[in-house]
């Protein structure tokens, strides 16, 4: 989720997941990806999947709590070059997003670490790890582009795709307010880390009536800081900007889809979802009073709307 530097701090050391009831290391080629699994064995398979820059708060995420109240298998992950896994440090930094549109429009692969292909492969190789044959595959915000990605890439391992605070990556689309908010604080050069980052927070948060606590930002800032490489959240923003436009990709997605979008996002605004929408040809769920982040005090409203679609879907 956030573009920034992320060096490490002492007093921010990362989450144990003493709360989780298994924990583990998939591989995909060179890279590991830290992942945990909470609720009973027996319960429906659901993968979440992290925005950029974040990090996994093991033992005190209430979206995970909340699909796990409902009788939910909830797999989490920290994806490469966040968190607890693999960090690409020899790949240094990604090119800006001018070059890597310039690249698109002539034609060539832009000259990237990754793309939200291998970061896809990323998530299929959790599944493996963690003994899931099929999950339903719920995503945010870049997560929520992956679990695009991995549905149309690997439709038999998806038991349905939920796109939630993401976009197609159409062309001209407007960013919210949030855009100039973050270029007004710069490099944090001149903040402390922390401070800064706690600040990010509240900027995709904008005003939004479903608002996170200090203490819950705090919790999310020293988990996304486990990554102490300061290149490593814009090489996941790389790895979006370079796919593109998605809409043919969505297009001929084949699992079951749900697009879930918060009324205040100042991120994406609405029409994001709209267009990643009508592209998979499904209704937006709107969640008043949700900004970009999935607050704590937003988690049960986007759980409740995933479990009311997934209720709706056949037995697998």
């Amino acid at each position: 989720m956030l573009r920034m530097s992320t060096t490490a701090i002492a007093l921010l050391m990362s989450l144990t997941p003493g709360m989780a009831q298994e924990s583990g290391r998939a591989l995909n080629g060179d890279v590991e990806i830290a992942y945990w699994v909470h609720g009973p064995a027996d319960g429906a398979p659901i993968m979440l999947v992290n925005g950029q820059g974040a990090a996994s708060r093991v033992g005190e995420d209430a979206l995970v709590d909340s699909f796990v109240a409902d009788g939910y298998r909830v797999v989490t992950f920290d994806n490469r070059d966040s968190g607890r896994s693999t960090l690409l440090r020899g790949a240094g930094a990604p090119p800006d997003t001018e070059e890597i549109l310039a690249a698109l429009a002539a034609g060539k692969p832009p000259q990237i670490a990754y793309d939200l292909s291998d970061m896809a492969d990323d998530a299929v190789a959790v599944l493996d790890a963690a003994g899931m044959e099929r999950a339903h595959v719920l995503g945010h915000s870049l997560g929520g582009m992956i679990a695009q990605v991995m549905a149309a890439e690997h439709p038999d391992r998806v038991l349905s795709m939920i796109s939630v605070s993401a976009t197609s990556g159409e062309a001209d689309l407007p960013f919210g307010p949030a855009l100039a908010a973050l270029s007004d604080l710069g490099t944090f050069a001149s903040m402390d880390m922390v401070a800064g980052q706690m600040k990010a927070y509240r900027i995709f948060e904008g005003d939004a009536r479903l608002r996170m606590t200090d203490d819950e930002v705090a919790a999310r800032v020293a988990a996304d800081m486990a990554a102490d490489d300061p290149e490593a959240a814009a090489r996941q923003a790389a790895a979006a900007t370079a796919t593109g436009d998605r809409r043919a990709l969505l297009a001929a997605i084949r699992p079951p889809a749900l697009v879930i979008h918060g009324g205040d996002d100042p991120w994406f605004p609405i029409v994001h979802a709209q267009s990643t929408a009508s592209a998979l040809g499904v209704p937006v769920e709107v969640i008043d009073g949700m900004g970009h982040i999935i607050a704590d005090a937003a988690a049960n409203a986007v759980a409740e709307r995933a479990s009311a679609f997934i209720r709706r879907l056949p037995a697998p």
